[in-house]
């Protein structure tokens, strides 16, 4: 069995109550139950979502944090937890990606990647001529990119990490911040690790999107009390969910200023599973991502931001 597809059992997290991390709220907020018997194929632990009206940002509370750190959500092969990625097609957008770091920089220079996966940010940084390493605090992760680019991974959390301070002139934090516990404290160490007038290019779920909003609605009309927001105990394990609202406050905390924002919709999240209600809800979900290219109603937020101060 692949690991990822193991249903992770209460008994595995501990259960701790969350204020909100960006402002120091209780949240207060009701969004829904996610997980276990709140979940249509049965994945993870049932939790309880909450959000704070103060920034909006959305976590569960209490948070189940898992009791072996990271690596029971993430020691497991690369390529099975990457095996939905097109791999020369991630790669590709790497390249773009540093493209326009280069763009808004002016220049090539120091390149920390934040959550490196299998790698592909750093084969392009390498093949581009940048300066460029990499934090990972999974082994098997860490390994598997380690061989092969042959760059320095830094082995330890990003918060946690000795990378020092003052020294990058890019950050990459792609696809990363929605799963680590302590967001607030990692964009404060990002923002430490950048040179004056760095930047950081981070991109993370839009979980105020029409997507989000349609479909912890339709879960309401079928008389549930689930919601469709994050993945706390079960792949891909998002724990915590932003807005455009609660990520600029949290960037603009730690002195990163937006130079490029983007909002947009992505793809469908909803696979068809089959009969008459799984085609209609995978329909549904198609036409509501083609009509949320409106204002800031996609399902993904990317950005640029630089640091200030």
């Amino acid at each position: 069995m692949n690991p990822m597809e193991v249903k992770n059992r209460s008994d595995e997290y501990a259960w701790a109550a969350q204020d909100c991390p960006i402002c120091g709220a209780t949240p207060d907020t009701f969004v829904g139950k996610r997980g276990g018997k709140s979940h249509r194929e049965g994945l993870g632990v049932e939790c309880e979502v909450w959000r704070c009206s103060a920034c909006s940002l959305v976590f569960p509370n209490p948070m189940p944090f898992p009791k072996g750190g990271l690596g029971q959500h993430y020691d497991v092969d690369a390529d099975d937890y990457f095996k939905e990625h097109d791999v020369d097609g991630r790669l590709g957008g790497a390249r773009s990606l540093l493209e326009a770091a280069e763009r808004i920089l002016g220049h090539k220079g120091k390149l920390l990647d934040v959550g490196v996966g299998r790698g592909e940010t750093l084969l392009a940084a390498k093949e581009l001529g940048w300066d460029a390493e990499g934090v990972e605090p999974s082994k098997t992760f860490a390994d598997y990119a380690e061989e092969r680019t042959g760059l320095k991974i830094w082995r330890e959390p990003i918060e946690d990490s000795s990378v020092p301070d003052d020294t990058y002139d890019v950050v990459v934090l792609a696809a990363v911040l929605e799963h680590l516990y302590n967001p607030d404290e990692i964009v404060r160490r990002i923002s430490k690790a950048l040179k004056p007038g760095g930047i950081l290019y981070l991109d993370v779920p839009n979980e105020a999107g029409l997507y989000f909003r349609v479909g912890n609605a339709y879960q309401r009309l079928r008389g549930r009390d689930w919601c469709v927001n994050l993945a706390p105990t079960f792949s891909p394990f998002h724990v915590f969910g932003f807005s455009p609202k609660a990520l600029r406050k949290l960037l603009s905390k730690y002195g990163l200023s937006p130079v490029y924002w983007n909002v947009y919709p992505g793809t469908s999240l909803v696979p068809s599973r089959g009969g008459i209600v799984g085609l209609v809800e995978s329909a549904a979900s198609k036409v509501v991502t083609g009509i949320s290219s409106y204002g800031e109603l996609g399902t993904y937020i990317e950005t640029w931001a630089r640091k200030t101060q």
